[in-house]
């Protein structure tokens, strides 16, 4: 499991990732350099998850501020 703190959330997958970040947005790459999810953070510290680009399932646990990402090979 991949985990990567953005402000008081942690984002967990279920691979290894890179994320590129700025402090409030992180956009996290594959291997091939494929955009996955596009996470930024909102004024008041909430997470916003803006796109998710491959079958993902999200699961969120917001009293934790935690996210995980499943990828799902069924989908389509």
């Amino acid at each position: 499991m991949f985990h990567y703190l953005l402000g008081n959330w942690t984002l967990i997958f279920d691979r290894d990732y890179r994320v590129v970040c700025d402090g409030a947005a992180a956009v996290v790459l594959d291997e091939e350099r494929t955009a996955l999810v596009l996470v930024s953070l909102t004024e008041t510290g909430n997470l916003r998850i803006e796109r998710t680009y491959y079958a993902m399932i999200c699961e969120i646990d917001a009293g934790a501020r935690r996210v995980e990402f499943h990828t799902s090979e069924d989908l389509g």
